[in-house]
């Protein structure tokens, strides 16, 4: 469903890995290792680069719910897993934008589709009885884009999606960068991404961009997760994951939260972050994608469900 209502550091990249269902029981702890750019790669070698709708409805942003982490706003951030999931939530949200996909019909009003067209179904929903199903065979992008939402007072907005992959990178292939948000706009060239990278047989989620344009960009980066501190968390495989993500333009500054916990590893800013000594400025946001894309050459079949995307001033959390 889709409903209305009223939106620091990025430190050096490791690397992406899998897991399974439960919270994040059963992760495996990762050590660090160099991330690397988007370029394919036919042998999937790792790089040799160092990366240092119901509805919808504009509104103005709650002035008693500031940037930061949204708690003015009065929502509930539980990292209890307990109160994430069951009915669609999205009639009653009260943000910018939010679709929980229970119309089993994707809303052309709301999304334009880039690549292999996703489907709607019910084999894997976090919440009500519907979720976005994207199916990618090989390298390649399937997501879809909405514009609705920008531009954003302040260029600042909180993205939240449940999110459930089946498949991520494995052997053969030895590295892989993948994507599943990204926004971009004007001003500066490229996407900003949450992503993950497999490399050293894991994946991680990971967070930069492809500013392989502008003299005064960063270049093409990811930085990998690395929390816990010294002992980041395997993507996992069959299980609901919360994501949230800030984008706050006017101080270029992002954030990363996974299942209500924020990783500090994840956040960036002008000054902090995984590319080059340039400083990492965003744009002025005018879309957003969700779903996949995946950069080196493989057959490999990728496979995730999306549910439940909302878009606010505030941060959103994981229980609204």
């Amino acid at each position: 469903m889709k409903t209305s209502g009223g939106a620091l550091l990025v430190l050096i990249g490791l690397a992406s890995a899998e897991c399974s269902e439960g919270a994040h029981t059963g992760a495996l702890p990762i050590g660090a290792v160099s991330p690397g750019p988007d370029a394919a790669t036919s042998t999937g070698a790792s790089p040799s680069e160092d990366a240092a709708s119901e509805q919808f409805e504009a509104s103005a942003p709650d002035s008693a719910s500031p940037v930061g982490d949204g708690s003015a706003s009065g929502r509930d951030f539980s990292t209890d897993r307990a109160k994430f999931f069951g009915s669609s939530r999205c009639a009653q949200a009260g943000v910018q934008l939010c679709d929980g996909f229970e119309s089993g019909v994707l809303d052309k009003t709301l999304w334009t589709v880039e690549g292999a067209p996703p489907i709607i179904d019910g084999i894997e929903h976090a919440r009500g009885n519907g979720a976005l199903h994207i199916t990618q065979a090989g390298n390649g992008l399937s997501y879809i884009k909405e514009t609705k939402t920008f531009p954003e007072m302040n260029d600042t907005y909180w993205g939240r999606i449940f999110v459930f992959f089946k498949s991520l990178p494995a052997a053969p292939l030895t590295y892989a960068h993948w994507t599943f948000i990204a926004a971009s706009g004007t001003g500066v060239s490229g996407e900003i991404r949450v992503s993950g990278q497999f490399q050293n047989g894991a994946n991680l989620f990971g967070v930069g961009t492809d500013n392989r344009i502008d003299d005064a960009g960063t270049g093409d980066w990811t930085s990998s997760d690395r929390d816990p501190p010294n002992a980041p968390m395997a993507v996992p495989l069959n299980e609901w994951l919360c994501i949230e993500w800030l984008h706050e333009g006017d101080t270029n500054e992002t954030r990363f939260y996974w299942d209500g916990v924020e990783h500090p590893s994840l956040s960036t800013s002008a000054t902090m972050h995984g590319g080059n000594s340039n400083p990492f400025l965003l744009p002025q946001f005018t879309n957003l994608w969700v779903g996949w894309q995946e950069y080196q050459t493989t057959t490999e079949i990728f496979e995730l469900w999306i549910d439940e995307i909302a878009i606010d001033t505030a941060r959103i959390g994981c229980v609204l």
